[in-house]
């Protein structure tokens, strides 16, 4: 019978970003953050917009609050915001491309999955729920659990304490220059996902960038082959 050389696991969990990576959210949160400006006046533009990618709504809100003089509370700003984006989440929704295939592959390696997001947890559960995902995640990590949101590093360290893994054993996915900086700074290698709305941004110090994680050869991302060991694994 042929035999191959043996497989071993690269690494030993994935640590998903959300969006932008399971589902194209960035237009969705978008739209809802310019109906919460517009009730003031201003109109943010998509260069703007591009710039809080990845990072939290208390920062996004507290940025927009000083530059614009903005009258409402951080407070008033993010419940309005709360329920613009709870409001489109409503509805299921498929995961991206190559979602569900790449969780399903690392469950067959056995690897654990984590979930460090900018948003909120509210936001987070309800778009788990729209994605038929509120089950796939071994830890999540929101970005009302840290006190510094990306491209500080905190987030994606506490999702690889929570999952007891190394950072170094952690294959982390982003879509933003916000989130690979995370990312990176933790110890953490990335693959990078362009979206329609992210394409032109540049994802720095990343092991490969696709335009869906359908693009991805699942064995070789996941795993190695250890040289000159063999298995009775069938080639």
């Amino acid at each position: 019978m042929p035999r191959s050389e043996a497989v071993v696991p690269r690494f030993d969990a994935i640590v998903f970003d959300m969006d932008g990576v399971l589902l194209d959210s960035e237009p969705l949160h978008f739209a809802a953050l310019a109906t919460v400006l517009a009730r003031d006046g201003v109109a943010l533009s998509q260069s703007e917009n591009e710039a809080f990618i990845g990072t939290t709504v208390e920062t996004t809100f507290g940025t927009l609050i000083a530059r614009y003089s903005l009258s409402r509370s951080l407070a008033e700003y993010t419940a309005l915001y709360d329920a613009a984006v709870l409001d489109v989440l409503a509805s299921p929704r498929p995961p991206a491309e190559g979602v569900e295939a790449l969780i399903a592959a690392a469950r067959d390696h056995g690897l654990r999955l984590g979930l460090a997001s900018s948003s909120r947890r509210l936001w987070i559960d309800a778009t788990l729920r729209s994605l038929g995902l509120s089950k796939a995640f071994d830890a999540i990590v929101a970005g009302d659990d840290v006190a510094h949101g990306k491209p500080d590093p905190e987030i994606y360290l506490l999702a690889s304490n929570e999952l007891g893994v190394a950072p170094a054993r952690c294959l982390a996915i982003e879509d933003s220059p916000n989130g690979v900086t995370s990312a990176r700074r933790a110890g953490m290698q990335l693959i990078g996902v362009r979206t329609p709305y992210t394409a032109h941004l540049t994802l720095d110090g990343v092991l490969q960038t696709v335009d869906s994680l359908a693009e991805l050869d699942l064995v070789q991302t996941l795993t190695r082959v250890r040289p000159g060991q063999e298995s009775n694994l069938r080639p």
